[in-house]
């Protein structure tokens, strides 16, 4: 029972909503650069519409710029 919910967990916490799918290609790549999570080719192999990376890309590099710094010692 407890390998079956694990394997549920892992298996969950790898999917794409369909939300994802059909937002805003930016905002996606935004909240996913906060996260320092580049998902561009998941959201591509498991979305029925176009990714439009540009967008992504642009979203995801401002996310990552959000992103607190740590300050070197």
């Amino acid at each position: 029972m407890r390998n079956a919910l694990l394997l549920l967990c892992v298996l969950l916490g790898g999917c794409v909503s369909a939300a994802d799918c059909a937002s805003d290609w930016y905002t996606t790549g935004q909240r996913d650069g906060r996260l320092n999570a580049y998902q561009a080719e998941l959201y591509a192999s498991h979305c029925t519409t176009t990714v439009d990376r540009a967008r992504y890309d642009q979203g995801w590099q401002e996310g990552f710029a959000q992103r607190p710094r740590i300050a070197a010692f």
